[in-house]
This record gives structure tokens, sequence and C-alpha cells, in this order.
């Protein structure tokens, strides 16, 4: 069942993102279609003849939100979201450093029971290569006021260190699974990636 873990109208317009790297917005204007760029001014004639001057920007810290959860995250950063098999829904963000997070979403079991299971596929192939493993208790309360359960495992190695954390929330036939992954201290923006998820993570319902 666990598997694959690592597998944004107004203005006048209606605005499809289709990506958020600069370039490929499309604004739809009385169903004129104008391609723009972020933060670049466009000019836009209506049917009176004034012209209007139109310009998308986006905020530095972007919310995602589906049905279950919501959190912030910065604008650089993109969510990945999966199916992992039906009921089970995963949304993530994960640098090239091999640190980001990951929320599991599940909508017909209570996955409070997962958390060892979860830390022990995290973090076996580390142990199994030599990593020492410690472990201890996670809680932490979220800004919607439910409180995820759970373990934090610090995994070192000559003088290299790795922190991961499996916390959950369970409620009838439904929860989720939290994971955040800290590879390298050496990379402290990643740090704050993960603190500024965890002080937004909100769970709805």
């Amino acid at each position: 069942m666990i598997k694959n873990i690592f597998a944004i109208g107004a203005l006048l317009i209606s605005l499809i993102s289709y990506s958020q790297n600069k370039g490929n917005y499309i604004i739809i204007i009385n169903n004129d279609s104008i391609l723009v760029d972020l933060n670049k001014n466009i000019q836009y004639k209506i049917s009176s003849g004034e012209k209007l001057t139109i310009k998308i920007t986006q905020p530095e810290i972007l919310t995602y939100s589906d049905d279950m959860i919501s959190f912030s995250h910065d604008k650089s950063l993109s969510v990945s979201d999966s199916k992992i098999e039906e009921g089970i829904e995963q949304c993530m963000i994960m640098k090239s450093t091999g640190n980001g997070f990951m929320v599991q979403k599940y909508k017909t079991l209570d996955p409070s029971s997962l958390t060892q299971l979860m830390m022990n596929e995290i973090t076996k192939e580390s142990v199994n290569y030599g990593y020492t493993k410690t472990e201890k208790p996670f809680k932490r309360k979220l800004k919607s006021g439910q409180t995820i359960v759970g373990i934090q495992t610090t995994l070192t190695y000559k003088g290299e260190k790795e922190i991961y954390t499996v916390a959950t929330y369970g409620a009838k036939d439904e929860g989720i699974i939290v994971v955040t992954m800290l590879l390298s201290e050496d990379h402290k923006d990643d740090k704050g990636i993960i603190d500024l998820f965890l002080e937004t993570l909100e769970i709805k319902g």
C-alpha cells in the first residue's frame, strides 16, 4: 500500500496558469487570448477605445490547497501531485538536495498505525549502509488546531547527519501522513522550506 513515496477570475479576466516559470501564461479578456510573461506590462484596448495596462505578478509565498489540506511554500517551488492508489493521494515538494516534505492523504482509512512502517521504509537503505539511527517522539499542533503525532529519526554516519520526521493525523476512515526530510543542514534555506510548511499546514474538515 505504501509505495512510490518519492514518486493557483478577477481582473476583468479569467487567468489560466500553465506554469510557475516565467512565461506560458494566458490572459483571456472578452474571449481574446493574450500570451504574457510575469512582471511585464502589456497593453490592451477595450471596446471603448481605452487602453488598459495589465501586469501579472506573483507573491513570494504561494498557498497550496486541495479538499483535505493547505500549506504555504516559496513561489520558486512547485508542488508535485500524484495518485498512489485508489483512496491515497500524495503531494510533495522536494529540492535537488534531497531536502523537502510530502503529505500522503488517505480517504478510505486512518493511517495512524503506519508511522513506524513509513519511517522504516524511508530509512532502511541508510541503516543498511551503516548509519546509526536514533528516534524520539514528535508532536506538533497545526495551524488548523489538530495535532500530528509521530517520530523524528536522526541518522548519523562519519559526520553526516540526516533528519526525518514521520507524523500522522487520523480520523474515521481518513487522515494524513506527513513526512519531512532534511538530509543536509548545510542548506539553511531548505530547513526554512520545511519550517514554513509545518507552520502553515492546515487540515480541512
